[in-house]
């Protein structure tokens, strides 16, 4: 069987918003997938970046052979609805890697229109149960293939001294957008006050909205490049929360969070840090069977939680997380998952 896929331009080696994709190329290649467009690129020159992709998925289109396997990552911008089109004109069978459904995250009345599309493939690779029931309920045709959780290929960048975990003051790690100066991370102030503390990495903090910065158990820690964030941070939890309220995950982002495996997750694992995620989220059952971490409803719930975990129990979820580390870290979760399509 002929297995292929094509690789393209990224903004950036160390752009995080391509990292997930990178990742996947990487490892269709380990697993017996051949790339039949140009070698990965990484020119932050919108135009020429565009063009490059273009060419390089043209030409690999060319040399596509007729009746084999061809494993597309979506979205892909204006490119995946070209790709489709040719290589279904070649009898190809179509593997997607789902990273994104626009309908879900931004606008529920594309549902129909992008369901559709993505039913040419023969088979989607999707987040989790929550996301294949979706497209069960939207009556797609393709077998559907649960990832369970993104992989996360890293290599040591800098080496920083971490510290240990302690029950009387754990440190509750925040990474990535802030959210802007009406998110939930200013309210956390207003909660009563506990055995743990939050430190904030990445870009979007407001100093000035803090309520009282005399007075906060928030602590600003800066923000590192991608390929760096992992090994910078120093923390003993990784929090998967969105929105503005405190009670729920909310407005479109934080209800996506029903759905989607957070890339944010996977790092939190490639920090050796245990889970703090909403109970509703698509996430929070792989983090219970899997024992890495702790589900709450409200972050109101995190006090009690962590007043009543003994560093016996710490430790376990920490050795779980390493567990999984190990086998994000392999690519293994993708593995398994192209393993299984007929």
């Amino acid at each position: 069987m002929n297995k292929y896929y094509i690789a393209r331009n990224y903004r950036s080696k160390f752009d995080a918003a391509g990292k997930a994709k990178m990742d996947c190329e990487t490892i269709l290649a380990n697993n017996g997938w051949k790339n039949i467009g140009f070698k990965q690129t990484w020119i932050s020159n919108a135009i020429l970046g565009t063009v490059i992709s273009a060419v390089g998925i043209t030409w690999a289109l060319i040399k596509l052979k007729r009746k084999s396997h061809l494993c597309l990552q979506y979205p892909l911008n204006k490119f995946y609805k070209y790709i489709v089109f040719f290589a279904r004109l070649k009898k190809c069978k179509l593997v997607t890697i789902v990273h994104d459904v626009y309908s879900l995250r931004n606008n529920p009345k594309l549902t129909n229109k992008e369901v559709k599309l993505l039913s040419k493939s023969s088979t989607l690779i999707v987040h989790n149960s929550t996301m294949r029931q979706w497209f069960e309920q939207n009556n797609t045709s393709s077998q559907l293939i649960e990832l369970n959780i993104f992989d996360y290929l890293h290599e040591k960048v800098v080496d920083i001294e971490k510290t240990p975990a302690k029950s009387d003051n754990y440190r509750v790690v925040f990474a990535g957008n802030m959210g802007g100066n009406r998110s939930f991370i200013y309210e956390l102030d207003k909660l009563p006050r506990g055995n743990f503390e939050y430190l904030l990495y990445g870009v979007g903090f407001h100093e000035k909205s803090v309520i009282d910065p005399t007075d906060t158990i928030l602590t600003y820690k800066g923000k590192f490049p991608s390929n760096e964030i992992i090994d910078r941070i120093d923390g003993d939890f990784g929090l998967v929360w969105y929105g503005k309220s405190l009670d729920s995950c909310d407005g479109m982002t934080g209800q996506y969070l029903q759905y989607n495996n957070p890339h944010k997750l996977s790092l939190y694992i490639q920090c050796e840090m245990p889970i703090i995620i909403w109970d509703k989220a698509g996430m929070a059952k792989f983090v219970e069977e899997n024992k890495i971490g702790i589900t709450v409803s409200s972050l109101k719930d995190i006090k009690g939680k962590l007043e009543q975990l003994t560093i016996d129990d710490y430790n376990e979820l920490k050795t779980n997380i390493l567990k999984v580390k190990q086998k994000i870290s392999e690519g293994t979760y993708l593995q398994n998952a192209l393993k299984k399509i007929i």
